[in-house]
């Protein structure tokens, strides 16, 4: 059980840290806010709906399909994440010149 909390720990927690690296620190706090509501509202609209869903079906295995096609849809909206390459700095490594 302690192997399963460490995963979920870190499946929640490294998203955030993340995202921290890459925002404007001083506008930590609303963007954190926002990440939060991209994860929230979705879980709360599937809890809301999914239920319904599957119950009023008369094909059971519909969830397969929902899930397929939920995983299709994050994969190809995961193409349209760009992210900006680092740009090599020949002096990082040097010791600052002496006058």
């Amino acid at each position: 059980m302690a192997v399963a909390g460490i995963g979920w720990a870190a499946v929640v927690s490294l998203p955030f840290a993340i995202m921290t690296e890459k925002i404007d620190q001083s506008r930590t706090g609303f963007f954190m806010g926002i990440f939060n509501l991209s994860v929230v509202i979705p879980q709360l609209l599937v809890s809301l709906a999914i239920g319904t869903i599957i119950k009023n079906s008369d094909d059971k295995n519909i969830i397969f399909i929902i899930s397929g096609v939920s995983l299709a849809l994050s994969a190809a909206l995961w193409t349209l994440v760009k992210e900006k390459r680092a740009t090599k700095n020949v002096n990082a490594g040097a010791p600052p010149a002496s006058h």
